[in-house]
């Protein structure tokens, strides 16, 4: 992806919403882009196989949940990040 259309995909929430369901390679593993918290530049995968102890506000083991990753799609400066390097599309192409 050229670099001025990745700056205006993290800059446009819309666009960045449209995401959510994307299935994604990350570090050798299969994820679906589950939320996005664009205030927190944060970007959740969750896995399909896999699964970590959630604890509870007291931070008792709680349950068992999908495997996730919460990535900064963007550094303080407001500049992609470097994990879409790191992300491979699975669905076809981001942008077309």
């Amino acid at each position: 992806m050229v670099d001025a259309e990745l700056q205006n995909l993290i800059q446009n929430h819309d666009a960045l919403a449209r995401l959510i369901g994307q299935r994604v390679r990350y570090l050798n593993e299969e994820y679906e882009v589950t939320d996005l918290l664009p205030e927190e530049g944060l970007l959740i995968l969750s896995a399909d196989e896999g699964t970590d102890v959630q604890e509870d506000s007291y931070g008792r083991p709680n349950r068992l949940v999908p495997k996730r990753q919460n990535l900064k799609f963007r550094d303080a400066e407001g500049c992609p990040s470097s994990i879409w390097d790191e992300l491979a599309f699975l669905d076809g192409p981001l942008l077309k």
